[in-house]
């Protein structure tokens, strides 16, 4: 049989031509990815979890994926050339975990596909028209933070009882990105009968020298506690606010695991390593040929909540037994 028959073969049982199966085979993707910060224990363990997930669907740098990687290290200008960079680039889908990020590539391009891992409410910042029809180019993974931010602040009071002043501490260069969950902790703040105090930093990312003035206003202000948004700080400094929260000696409340471990006093989050391998989900599915505005965007599948008992004791708050039996992680 000469090619030619071979190929009228193949094709009248629905099999793809050498010449096809081979040029797809040998197709090389582009994925962009736009970081605010790359620093600290979270950044690596969901970076890893990005690229584990892209692994496990056969997408392998190197071999048939690039990508092209920009942190832009706390600059919100850097963030919005490198996000007009890698529009240029033309590559075929944009990785946007954070929403600072995100709202860069929104200006950068809006054809491009655009996946998102960790921005709290899509739909109420009009990435999307609906969570289960996005309608546009963006699509992803959300924190679906709405619920959790009041449950964080009340576990926090609960956890100290008779507090009625607890601060929220956030990033002002990042104001945009933390607008909804504030939003949220005033909203919780009011129905809890708690005096929400705001104290913001300059920029974490560039400089940590503003953390101790921003205790010191705490403690001046007789708050009780402290709770973060999400990209309050960049995660390499979670030891320093956990260092400073105990001079102050202010209990904490974060989202992620990894203040917890390194002293925090409590955190209640979703799983952020499973929220980046379901991205890269996203990410492979948008290769594959699916369409952004038909993606439903995803809700949160893994939630922990984790106490440190080390670092309550040395606060000298003793954690009520209705706080502590909800834990899914004590550390002692």
């Amino acid at each position: 049989m000469n090619r030619r028959d071979t190929v009228l073969a193949l094709l009248a049982l629905g099999v793809a031509p050498f010449a096809s199966v081979a040029q797809q085979q040998g197709k090389v993707w582009r994925i962009g990815w736009l970081e605010w910060t790359g620093k600290g224990r979270y950044s690596e363990i969901t970076s890893k979890a990005f690229v584990e997930g892209l692994r496990a669907a056969g997408y392998v740098e190197g071999n048939n994926l690039v990508i092209e990687r920009r942190v832009a290290s706390g600059d919100l200008r850097r963030l919005a050339e490198q996000a007009r960079e890698l529009a240029a680039l033309k590559v075929d889908v944009l990785f946007t975990p954070s929403k600072a990020a995100a709202d860069a590539a929104w200006y950068a391009s809006r054809s491009i596909p655009t996946v998102i891992a960790t921005v709290t409410d899509p739909v109420a910042v009009d990435y999307a028209r609906s969570l289960a029809r996005p309608g546009k180019h963006i699509t992803g993974v959300t924190t679906a933070s709405a619920e959790l931010t009041g449950k964080r602040l009340e576990l926090l009071r609960e956890a100290i009882p008779g507090a009625t002043r607890i601060a929220v501490l956030y990033d002002k260069t990042l104001y945009d990105s933390c607008q909804q969950e504030l939003k949220e902790f005033r909203s919780a703040a009011k129905q809890l009968g708690v005096t929400l105090v705001e104290i913001s930093v300059p920029n974490l990312a560039v400089n940590a020298g503003d953390l101790e003035p921003a205790f010191r206003k705490m403690v001046e202000a007789k708050a009780q506690g402290v709770v973060m948004p999400l990209f309050t700080t960049v995660a390499d400094l979670a030891p320093e606010i956990a260092r400073l929260a105990l001079k102050h000696r202010m209990p904490t409340m974060h989202e992620t695991t990894d203040f917890a471990e390194v002293g925090g006093l409590m955190t209640y989050g979703p799983d952020f390593a499973d929220i980046y391998r379901r991205a890269a989900h996203y990410v492979v599915r948008i290769l594959k040929g699916e369409k952004p505005a038909e993606m439903a965007i995803e809700e949160p599948r893994q939630f922990k909540f984790t106490i440190n008992l080390k670092t309550a004791k040395a606060l000298g708050l003793k954690i009520p037994q209705s706080v502590l039996i909800r834990a899914d992680e004590v550390i002692q």
